[in-house]
């Protein structure tokens, strides 16, 4: 069908900046320890730098030219290595989702990154191809999620479950050649394809419209960037940034700034602060903009894709039937305007940067999340509603936020003039708590768990009962005088699971949720309805 291919040569480029960003804290601790040593000269310095230099442009061109792909029937097999030779075999019906990357160094060389997320994957959950045409990287994306015909599918099946899997070997005592390991390789590979040759899959021709699309618009990404929750974290790396600013500053002008600052009034150091906070804002609104830029949202039969990003360029497919969780988030200023995201959990997919979810809708209207979800994955259409939590809870979750700010706020005090005004801080806190009571609340919706909850955000979960992999409650010597728990409920998402949990819940709404999860419980309500239908 195919034969070995390999990357781009721009690969080799990609691989070589990639290595060299994992090299900077090694040079800047040369650099380091180099300004403390004695008699090295610069001479030195370039040598150990073009060494290093060197050995990463060598480092990626054998990691492009021992680099070989074969799209095969049922499958993408990988082989690697020069030294250690590693062979994987990625098998299409243990792909959870794939995902196409166009960052800027790929876009310069016309070419885009294909990373392919499998279950079973051992320590490798992700894979990635770094350097491909788009229409390769197509190729590979449509073959992957093609759908086995039902015939097909069970002349598969009884292959055995074969997951994906790895083969290392090495060269060492046993007397291989380089070219006999490979002929290895190749009857083991040919001997696979024997197998696969008789059930290859058919691949149907696309309907280029899909069942639903949502996009973005320049407006949601407006309102979107403005209303980002990043702006203290902007704030916080500018302020960093500006306090290690004195140490690059002659002691003479360092001396004037100072001198400056404490010669101001308060309305010009609040002044200062405000110009950090708009930088802070500016900052997230143009990372805001080139992220979620050209947001689309698509839909056909199972498939969820979702393109995104000006700059960097990303596709990601997702199975609609993998989705194990929905999470509705809404951040205070949105609030305001009755605005939310919505992420989805899912086996396979997700970020780091959105804490390994999927993010469905950067932004919508709560009114409109159901309509959403129907058309996207209708099983999730719905709107809860939630028990809130009994009054015991509310002195909890307040005392747990006044107690450490009043002692810092009495710390303030004693060692800072006019640190008396830190005592607006337990008040803050006593507000943030009583919200946070306020907007907590949980619900069994039929066969569905939602639970309700804000640190800082509001945020909500509806979670399938069939997609949940523990149930369990906690309970801390506080919360034993009021029979109060934190219930925690776990749910697979990646590799790992992921776990909501929702504190001082009374002992009744436990005692309802564990009967709710209950298997017996189940049954029961599966034999009742069936006595219905049959006395109707």
């Amino acid at each position: 069908m195919n034969e070995w291919k390999r990357q781009h040569p721009a690969a080799i480029f990609i691989s070589f900046l990639s290595n060299l960003k994992q090299m900077i804290v090694t040079l800047i601790a040369l650099f380091i320890f180099g300004q403390s040593a004695q008699g090295m000269s610069a001479t030195v310095y370039v040598i150990i730098f073009a060494v290093i230099l060197l050995f990463s442009v060598g480092n990626g061109f054998i990691s492009w030219w021992k680099f070989h792909y074969y799209l095969k029937h049922d499958e993408l097999q990988i082989k690697q290595g020069l030294i250690f030779r590693k062979n994987r075999f990625i098998r299409k019906d243990r792909i959870q989702s794939i995902d196409i990357n166009a960052k800027l160094i790929q876009r310069l060389f016309g070419l885009v990154e294909v990373r392919i997320e499998t279950a079973g994957g051992g320590s490798e959950p992700e894979f990635r191809i770094v350097a491909l045409k788009k229409e390769e990287a197509a190729k590979i994306k449509k073959h992957l999620l093609a759908k086995y015909p039902d015939h097909q599918k069970k002349a598969v099946e009884q292959q055995g479950p074969l997951e994906e899997n790895e083969i290392t070997s090495t060269r060492g005592a046993i007397s291989t050649t380089p070219e006999s390991a490979n002929s290895e390789i190749e009857t083991e590979f040919e001997q696979n394809d024997d197998l696969t040759e008789q059930v290859e899959p058919t691949i149907e021709e696309e309907d280029e419209t899909p069942d639903y699309k949502w996009e973005l618009g320049a407006k949601r990404l407006f309102i979107a960037a403005i209303t980002s929750s990043g702006v203290g974290i902007a704030a916080t790396f500018i302020a960093a940034i500006v306090s290690q600013a004195p140490q690059f500053l002659p002691d003479w002008l360092f001396d004037q700034v100072i001198g400056w600052f404490v010669r101001s009034s308060f309305m010009l150091i609040g002044g200062t602060l405000v110009s950090i906070l708009v930088a802070a804002w500016l900052f997230t609104l143009i990372g805001t903009v080139l992220k979620y830029g050209l947001f689309t949202l698509t839909k056909k039969k199972d498939d969820i894709h979702i393109s995104r990003g000006v700059l960097e360029q990303r596709q990601l497919t997702l199975n609609a039937t993998r989705i194990t969780a929905v999470r509705i988030v809404q951040s205070p200023i949105r609030q305001l305007f009755n605005f939310v995201s919505i992420y989805v959990e899912s086996a396979g997919g997700g970020t780091k940067e959105e804490d390994l979810s999927t993010i469905l809708t950067p932004i919508c209207k709560r009114s409109e999340v159901e309509g959403i979800l129907k058309e996207i994955i209708p099983e999730f259409s719905f709107t809860p509603s939630y028990e809130g939590l009994p009054k015991e809870s509310l002195r909890r979750y307040m005392i747990k936020l006044i107690v450490p700010t009043l002692i810092v706020a009495g710390a303030v005090t004693y060692f800072i003039p006019y640190g008396w005004i830190a005592f607006v801080l337990p008040v803050i806190a006593a507000v943030l708590g009583y919200v946070q009571y306020r907007s907590a609340g949980i619900s069994q919706q039929e066969d569905f768990l939602c639970i309700k909850s804000r640190v800082f955000a509001k945020t909500e979960v509806l979670l399938p009962r069939r997609r949940i992999q523990d149930v369990e409650t906690s309970q801390n010597v506080l919360q034993k005088f009021d029979d109060l728990y934190t219930i925690h409920v776990a749910v697979l998402t990646s590799m790992v699971g992921k776990t909501f949990s929702l504190r001082h819940v009374s002992g009744k709404q436990v005692e309802a949720g564990y009967l709710w999860y209950s298997y017996e419980e189940l049954l029961k309500n599966q034999e009742k309805t069936s006595g219905i239908h049959e006395n109707s």
